[in-house]
């Protein structure tokens, strides 16, 4: 049996790094059969898939293969005796920060008590907070906002890491010629996104709520409307994240 061309291969890699567990494995496996005796091809197409935290990635697949990729998935999420929406459209604002730590319910709906901030990565979100003088607190609430403490987070929109980072405003925080890659690594993402965070609440001294208003929708919503944007997903991201610092910050 011949051999998937080099782009299938690296495609395959990509969704075994992105969806994880051996769930993925057995995707890729039945991938690999389907697309074995195909021809290579050359252009590349857009495939949109959730992962198993129920969030939606994009990656580049050789095209006209997006369909294998689907049916892999489709088998695997059967098999488990899980269930998985291949077809459905992300509402808006999901993404990476949409993991399942934030439910679709309202912000009083959310069991806060219940959410507990990892320890992987708590030394260098404290070395962070002391150089920038962010609360702690405050940096751990926008990270489990923002990517559920997962380091590879990546959302359609191109915004990378703990903190979900965009690399056009990360680059003059950062003395780096690959600004993406520089993202990757857990104690850069999280040092340039306190000094970006730091900048946002001295801007809007006594006003935390536009700080993170800006964060998420940008500092020239903020502007126009001289207020929280009236954007459903950035109100319910400030509910969200100040909701879950206060819980955070309690003794």
């Amino acid at each position: 049996m011949s051999q998937p061309p080099t782009p299938i291969l690296s495609a395959m890699r990509a969704l075994l790094a992105r969806a994880g567990g051996m769930a993925a494995v057995a995707a890729l496996a039945t991938g690999a059969l389907a697309l074995a005796s195909s021809a290579p091809a050359h252009a590349a197409e857009n495939y949109r898939y959730k992962d198993p935290y129920g969030v939606w990635r994009t990656m580049k697949v050789p095209n006209g293969y997006g369909k294998y990729y689907k049916r892999a998935q489709a088998r695997t999420a059967v098999r488990g005796g899980g269930k998985l929406c291949l077809t459905c459209e992300p509402e808006a604002g999901e993404g990476a920060r949409r993991v399942s730590l934030v439910a679709a319910a309202p912000a009083t709906a959310l069991r806060w008590g219940a959410i507990k901030p990892t320890t992987k990565h708590d030394n260098l979100i404290a070395r962070a907070a002391q150089d920038s003088g962010v609360d702690q607190a405050l940096l751990t609430a926008i990270i489990a906002i923002e990517s559920g403490f997962r380091s590879d987070a990546r959302s359609p929109k191109g915004a990378l890491g703990l903190m979900q980072l965009m690399p056009a405003t990360a680059a003059p925080l950062l003395s780096v010629d690959d600004v993406e890659r520089a993202l990757v690594d857990p104690a850069t993402n999280v040092q340039a996104g306190s000094r970006h965070l730091r900048r946002l609440i001295d801007r809007y001294p006594g006003r935390l709520d536009l700080a993170l208003a800006a964060y998420n929708a940008g500092e020239g919503a903020v502007r126009k409307y001289d207020a929280v944007p009236p954007y459903a997903e950035t109100q319910a991201y400030v509910k969200n994240v100040t909701a879950l610092y206060e819980q955070y910050k309690a003794p």
